[in-house]
């Protein structure tokens, strides 16, 4: 064998090496990679989980809030329902207030129990 051949031959070798250690390495890379897929798979699997529980509790705070807004404006018209009331009851009241003061101003007469049995026998209501 020459030279010639024994150097082709071992460049051959070399290249072949080459290439083999390219595919260990690359094959490695490969493997390094669908694990990093399924991991990536698995975590999105366990986020699209989470995302749909977080989906039916925020639904069901829609539902609260909903709720308790349709609770809140029943409240604020019970309030101005009874608003309107203690206004109406405000003007009775004064006028109570006045009456009650005119019946203190007036003077009181001394009157006998004949004399108002016979005022209330002239009126229809005698005494009995």
């Amino acid at each position: 064998m020459t030279t010639q051949m024994k150097l082709i031959f071992s460049g051959a070798a070399g290249l072949v090496l080459v290439i083999g250690i390219a595919s260990m390495v690359s094959n490695a890379r490969l493997r390094s990679m669908e694990r990093a897929v399924d991991a990536a798979k698995e975590q999105a699997a366990a986020n699209e989980e989470a995302a749909a529980a977080a989906e039916v509790l925020a639904a069901e705070h829609v539902k609260k809030i909903e709720y308790l807004e349709n609770e809140l404006a029943g409240i604020g018209r019970i309030a101005r329902r009874q608003d309107e009331e203690i206004e109406k009851i405000g003007g009775d009241v004064g006028g109570a207030r006045r009456d009650v003061e005119r019946a203190r101003s007036v003077r009181a007469i001394d009157a006998s129990v004949e004399e108002l049995c016979r005022k209330l026998a002239e009126l229809g209501h005698p005494c009995d």
